[in-house]
């Protein structure tokens, strides 16, 4: 596919990146925040809160703009519901439900917690997955994943999760039960691994439009 990039299109794909470095920075804080003392600093707690917020107005503009965009004729209902648009449903359906984990991660303890501390707990921890599909999302869902400054920050950003965890959540929960977090941090390792052949293999590569489900009589048209 050719041709030049519309307004719209910029719009969506640099907040739809922007909202993956935030949602990264704030993964990436709220290891670090589970790692201190309650005494600790208002700047990680404060960080973290209002990043969390802020990734909110991107992803919203990241949305509305993707539905604005006349080239993939989506509309509200592809935005709001998983797999069933016509364009790249997989990809697109992996997006969605990252948001709505998300969403719930946020609504749930913003401003005040309000579920008990373990259901909380593990409903945080759906964050990974959330970060994991936003991930997946980006690189499968846009016309541009062979970018080199969007790949450069997802090297970055998928880098820097994966040393928090490694280095701060892993060691932590080293001391208590050694082979289960050994376990967690080989799937860990081998799951971003995972993510790298498949992204090497699939979107990296010329004719991924073809195969990931872009509506035929798209494939031919001008776009972004």
């Amino acid at each position: 596919m050719s041709g030049s990039p519309n307004l719209l299109w910029l719009v969506d794909r640099s907040s739809g990146e922007v909202t993956l470095l935030l949602l990264s920075v704030i993964v990436a804080l709220g290891i670090v925040r589970t790692s201190m003392p309650r005494s600790s600093p208002w700047l990680i707690e404060g960080l973290h809160t209002n990043l969390a917020l802020v990734a909110i107005a991107f992803a919203g503009v990241h949305v509305l703009a993707a539905v604005a965009d006349p080239f993939a004729r989506l509309g509200v209902v592809d935005a709001l519901v998983p797999f069933v648009s016509a364009y790249r449903a997989t990809w697109l359906g992996l997006g969605v439900i990252s948001a709505y984990l998300y969403a719930l991660a946020v609504l749930t303890s913003w401003p005040v917690r309000r579920l008990p501390r373990a259901a909380w707990l593990w409903l945080h921890r759906s964050m990974y997955l959330a970060w994991g599909l936003a991930l997946v999302h980006s690189l499968a869902t846009g016309s541009d994943a062979r970018n080199q400054l969007f790949l450069l920050l997802d090297l970055v950003m998928v880098a820097s999760v994966l040393v928090a965890f490694l280095g701060i959540r892993v060691v932590e929960g080293w001391t208590t039960r050694p082979a289960l977090w050994a376990a967690i941090a080989v799937a860990a390792v081998l799951t971003t691994a995972g993510v790298g052949v498949w992204a090497f293999d699939g979107p990296l590569q010329v004719g991924w439009a073809r195969i990931s489900g872009t509506p035929p009589d798209l494939l031919g048209s001008p776009s972004p």
